[in-house]
């Protein structure tokens, strides 16, 4: 994802920028699950690690495809949101 352009608001200062935590999955698996581990109505716990990346908006979709094609089971969970720019863009400088 970050090859893709996730990581970086390219300000020259940090690029490649990812926030990693740990989580529990929980799900259940249902009949059109492709799983070979896997029977449909169990439900499961795994853990997982959480990725969290800025990008541009222009590059959001470029990433999304990113992930997508690495991601190893039938879909990723992906939240894209929003951030603050203009006079709020850096968390470091006080509003003006």
């Amino acid at each position: 994802m970050c090859d893709a352009g996730a990581g970086s608001v390219d300000d020259s200062r940090y690029d490649r920028v990812t926030y990693v935590s740990q989580a529990v999955c929980q799900y259940r698996a249902l009949d059109a699950a492709d799983s070979k581990r896997e029977t449909a109505g169990d439900e499961f716990r795994s853990e997982e690690n959480r990725i969290e990346a800025i990008c541009r908006r222009d590059l959001a979709e470029a990433v999304v495809k990113a992930i997508c094609s690495a991601y190893p089971y039938e879909t990723p969970a992906i939240s894209i949101y929003p951030t603050l720019s203009d006079k709020y863009k850096y968390w470091t400088e006080a509003p003006r």
